[in-house]
């Protein structure tokens, strides 16, 4: 019943995508039905991501689309096939929202992020102060077990960009001057955020860009957004939207292809990465050097981007608003 109830983000792509594969071949429910000797109903379920599908009827439907190529047919076995790794998260379900633990889920599995958060420092770059901070969204008062939870949590999915295996996740995030400004649990706990955010940064497999006030208006709006990218030969993509108190998740090919735009010009107007890290050493080490004089904007010379980590394959946030930056 769970299953029917909250398909996975990973079972909702694969169903998409099988959605797609159908549809370039002209073929109704019930021709594929037919093929698979069961109810039209059961291959609806497999296509809304409802339910999970058997490998020997995947590769029937993959004969069916005309799928030869080894190497694709592998990518779509490996996305059908359910995770056999340990889920860390498991233990905590009743005490976070399914969308949540679709997202942790869904890092889990992908090769890359493409993300842009505007107004506060992405989840998975949050330092424990900091991420208490945006839980807590400015209440007083003890830390209750709740919050405790959730900054563990938020500070365990980080592992994703260290892991050993599979790769570490490869994240390109581009961050509003905003998140860099908004004094977040005092101006000690931005400063530490800001310098711990430098130091991700010099990571492999991590690149951040900084928007700037500077830039004036963006394309795509002030929304938070990440298109995650799963590891090849699938290369399938699915976009997460933030709202305040949910994630919404995008499969469609011409919705990945529209956010995956609006990433790449967000990308081409920020800072680049060299830029980037600059400006935020120079916002580190004004908080640390004033007062109580309000922020000023400063900022380094512009140049060409720069490509200091390889760009994650393919264009797939962290929210703000009572529950925070997940």
């Amino acid at each position: 019943m769970g299953a029917e109830q909250y398909p996975t983000v990973r079972r909702r792509v694969l169903g998409a995508n099988l959605r797609r594969l159908r549809e370039d071949c002209a073929l109704l429910l019930e021709d594929v039905a037919d093929a698979l000797s069961c109810h039209p109903a059961k291959v609806s379920r497999i296509e809304s991501g409802r339910s999970g599908i058997r490998a020997l009827d995947l590769k029937a439907l993959l004969d069916l689309y005309e799928v030869a190529d080894p190497a694709t047919r592998e990518g779509w076995l490996a996305l059908a096939r359910e995770g056999r790794r340990q889920r860390w998260w498991r233990d905590l379900a009743d005490r976070l929202p399914q969308d949540f633990l679709d997202l942790i889920g869904l890092e889990a599995e992908v090769a890359s992020c493409l993300g842009f958060q505007p107004s506060i420092i992405p989840g998975l770059f949050q330092t424990e102060a900091y991420a208490t901070a945006v839980i807590r969204g400015g209440t007083v008062g003890p830390v209750d077990e709740q919050c405790r939870t959730r900054v563990r949590v938020r500070l365990d999915r980080q592992r994703v960009l260290t892991r050993e295996e599979p790769a570490p996740m490869r994240v390109l995030m581009v961050i509003g001057e905003a998140a860099l400004r908004q004094e977040i649990g005092g101006r000690r706990v931005l400063r530490e955020q800001l310098l711990r955010l430098i130091e991700i940064a010099q990571l492999s497999n991590v690149t951040v860009q900084v928007l700037p006030f500077s830039a004036g208006a963006y394309p795509g709006g002030p929304t938070p957004f990440s298109i995650y990218g799963f590891p090849p030969p699938s290369g399938m993509e699915v976009v997460s939207l933030e709202n305040f108190t949910s994630h919404a998740y995008l499969e469609r090919a011409q919705d990945t292809a529209h956010y995956g735009k609006v990433f790449a010009d967000l990308r081409g107007i920020a800072l680049s990465p060299i830029e980037s890290e600059a400006f935020i050493a120079s916002s580190a080490k004004e908080l640390a050097g004033r007062s109580s004089c309000a922020p000023t904007t400063s900022q380094p010379p512009r140049g060409p981007t720069d490509s200091r980590t390889e760009e994650p394959s393919g264009p797939v946030t962290e929210q703000s608003g009572s529950r925070g930056v997940e």
